[in-house]
């Protein structure tokens, strides 16, 4: 059985078992794991059975769910080991922390602590002297000395860092170093993550035995002295500083000494290194504290460099499979438009994302009559695609010679209701045409009403007779009719079109749509359309769109 690791920033973890049903995580009572934190909306994230076993989704939370530090967007599935982050609770998936870090409030610092530098000080100094022993006076031997194991230290750590690894083996890689190199009882390596920014634990070291499994306590002062202010922070013997006074869990900690740097990458801080001691007598002196920042200046260009190509090796993938579903959804769209002895038709969609959720199509339903669609997701990109997808399947196999129109309607509305997100919904135009007679038979579900130019420039408009596809359970749909006449055109059109906008933030709107098309009423379908995706383009002065653009053009002959 899978298990949740839920880590509060202050107080004791605790599991949660998962079962095969969802699990709801939020600050509202009400939720299977209640977070109070001030940070988590009331219903936050969701953590859903799969087929591989559980996925995350994101409850349309104000701040956002974060996996592994990225905010995710849709259902995502976890492994052993991922960490969520809702507010600034940790939640581990189905594998426990060894060590568990506490950021306790300390008192707000002064100037009893032992030693503070700004850290760009550390790096601009010259590090390393390059005069020969024999001239340097005797008292300064020693810092020589220092001064040629640090170099050696620095040299041998950025030989270790030179070769790229996953940026998971890179953190724990750095702290191995650091551990090797400076004598500690525990380190933590924190990075910033989640919103608002907050510093989440990758990596914990705990080189003493009997304090494994121990509470690690943090003070947050030090950590914000060294990622807010910049500080390269070192205080010895806690438990006698003034600063700690009264603080028990502080004193009972029994921190001997305590280091912090932050991680400053050459351009920001992006997190920060903590290490103390508490069995080890020896007290961390200046030296630690400077050859601590220099090494995380190394870890931190390095991290970086890692999160630059992680990026990028992603953004690789996502063009592979965006590139994948763009060739699905073109093979979703008609390859051909229908012939008809008596009509002329043409359609073409425009995605703005590459991928989008505009749906058109012609369906043959039996020698007499054809079905004809226009059909607009709600949202962009990748998701709505996707509930485009399943639309034109579940119409596919709803329309037959023997089907109701009215039942189509409602069974689609219901499965769009019951497969999507609270949020999204679908504008859906469908008529049927008889390619005798001219008679359209149709269902307008919430879309932009499809205009009917008449041969002497009149516009009739094929207006709703029922709400969008999924905004409510069992809702019921009329049929309305309309006859084409010959030299009659009508055009079917979604919102990516009317609601174009140009450089002065004016609407391309119905009325020039109509306009355009009453112009070029006399030619043939695919001209017509043309005209309008011309006219389009000098209107917005070919600015990209904002959203998909789809049109079809049908017009009766004779």
């Amino acid at each position: 059985m899978a298990t949740l690791y839920v880590y509060p920033k202050q107080g004791d973890g605790f599991s949660f078992p998962l079962k095969d049903k969802q699990v709801s995580l939020g600050r509202s009572a009400d939720n299977d794991i209640p977070i109070p934190d001030p940070f988590s909306s009331g219903h936050h994230a969701l953590i859903v059975p799969s087929e591989s076993g559980f996925a995350v989704r994101d409850n349309g939370s104000k701040n956002g769910t974060f996996l592994n530090g990225k905010k995710i967007a849709g259902l995502t599935e976890l492994k052993e080991g991922d960490e969520i982050l809702v507010g600034s609770v940790r939640i581990l998936f189905d594998k426990a922390l060894q060590t568990n870090i506490e950021v306790t409030d300390g008192p707000v610092p002064t100037t009893n602590i032992n030693t503070v530098i700004p850290f760009k000080d550390i790096l601009a100094s010259p590090t390393f002297r390059t005069t020969v022993q024999a001239v340097i006076p005797i008292s300064e031997v020693d810092q020589v000395k220092a001064e040629n194991k640090m170099f050696s230290v620095l040299s041998e750590v950025s030989k270790a860092l030179l070769l790229h690894m996953p940026l998971g083996e890179l953190l724990e890689h750095i702290m191995d170093l650091i551990s090797e190199h400076l004598s500690m009882d525990r380190g933590v390596l924190m990075l910033k993550e989640g919103n608002p920014i907050q510093l989440i634990p990758k990596v914990i070291r705990v080189n003493s035995k009997h304090l494994q499994n121990q509470k690690f306590l943090v003070s947050k002062s030090i950590m914000n002295m060294a990622f807010e202010q910049s500080l390269a922070v070192l205080t010895s013997d806690a438990s006698l500083d003034p600063r700690f006074k009264g603080r028990e869990s502080i004193i009972n900690s029994g921190i001997h000494s305590a280091i912090c740097v932050p991680l400053y990458n050459n351009k920001e801080v992006i997190g920060i290194i903590y290490a103390d001691r508490i069995s080890l007598l020896q007290e961390f002196r200046e030296d630690d504290l400077r050859l601590l920042t220099l090494l995380s200046n190394l870890a931190a260009v390095k991290i970086e460099n890692a999160m630059l190509i992680e990026q990028f090796i992603e953004k690789e993938k996502m063009e592979r499979e965006m590139q994948l579903a763009v060739q699905i959804q073109k093979d979703f769209l008609p390859k051909t438009t229908p012939s008809c002895d008596h009509f002329d038709i043409a359609g073409r969609n425009v995605s703005c994302h590459q991928v989008g959720g505009d749906y058109y199509d012609f369906i043959p339903i039996d020698p007499l009559r054809i079905g004809i669609t226009v059909a607009d997701v709600s949202g962009k990109g990748v998701s709505a695609s996707l509930l485009m997808a399943s639309l034109r399947a579940a119409l596919h196999s709803e329309v037959h010679p023997r089907y109701e129109m009215e039942t189509m309607a409602e069974k689609l509305n219901n499965f769009v209701y019951q497969s999507s997100a609270i949020n999204a919904f679908i504008t859906f135009f469908y008529c049927e045409l008889n390619k005798e007679s001219g008679d359209l038979v149709y269902i307008n579900a919430g879309h932009n009403p499809p205009l009917v130019l008449s041969r002497s420039g009149d516009v009739r408009e094929l207006g709703s007779s029922g709400l969008c596809l999924g905004m409510l359970p069992q809702m019921t749909y009329e049929t309305r009719r309309e006859a084409l006449k010959p030299g009659e055109v009508c055009i079917l059109y979604t919102d990516g079109i009317t609601e174009s906008r140009n450089k002065s933030n004016e609407e391309y709107g119905g009325g020039r749509l109509a306009e355009v098309c009453r112009k070029h009423a006399g030619t043939l379908a695919s001209e017509l359309m043309d005209a309008v995706f011309r006219d389009l383009d000098a209107f917005t002065e070919k600015a990209p769109p904002a959203d998909d653009r789809t049109l079809v053009v049908v017009k009766r002959t004779s």
